[in-house]
């Protein structure tokens, strides 16, 4: 396991010794969630597992799993997300192409020198796990009385206008 996770690997090295890497990460060292999360006290959790698929592509299966303060799309209140994620990575490199992927498979592209690193990977799938829109559960949310309160108060009146005009030529 790299001590220092900015520490490049190579995963088919890796896969051919049937490694697996396992640690952790804490959140405010991960630069691409600033301005994402309320707070950025915690850890994240991951488990790398290398090896090579009957095509001899390279799989890396990952698995990461955190807890992570993000704003409530409806009222705008802390609400803590779990996050539990199984992926089953495919690389590639200049010998397998995007296009030849199983499609359980999603890519990871190693750089020109053919390796990646630990941070940049595990970034990468907390981002793609992240909810596009967090939400408290309605039961808890304090948000939702407001929302049904907006609602009622923009309900469709299709005439309204209608009678508008008819009072101007009157």
């Amino acid at each position: 396991m790299p001590s220092d996770l900015s520490q490049s690997i190579n995963p088919l090295r890796l896969a051919k010794a049937r490694e697996r890497i396992v640690g952790e990460i804490q959140l405010n060292s991960l630069a691409r969630l600033k301005g994402i999360l309320l707070d950025y006290k915690g850890k994240l959790e991951y488990s790398l597992a290398f090896e090579f698929d009957a095509e001899e592509v390279c799989i890396i299966e990952c698995a990461i799993e955190t807890e992570l303060v993000l704003e409530c799309q409806r009222c705008f209140k802390p609400v803590e997300v779990d996050i539990r994620k199984n992926s089953l990575l495919g690389v590639v490199d200049e010998s397998v192409e995007i296009d030849s992927l199983a499609k359980e498979y999603e890519p990871v592209q190693l750089d020109e020198d053919g390796v990646i690193t630990v941070e940049e990977l595990i970034e990468e799938e907390l981002l793609l796990s992240i909810p596009l829109s967090a939400l408290h559960p309605v039961d808890k949310c304090e948000g939702i009385n407001d929302l049904d309160r907006i609602n009622a108060e923009a309900k469709l009146q299709p005439f309204a206008g209608l009678a508008a005009l008819i009072k101007d030529k009157d």
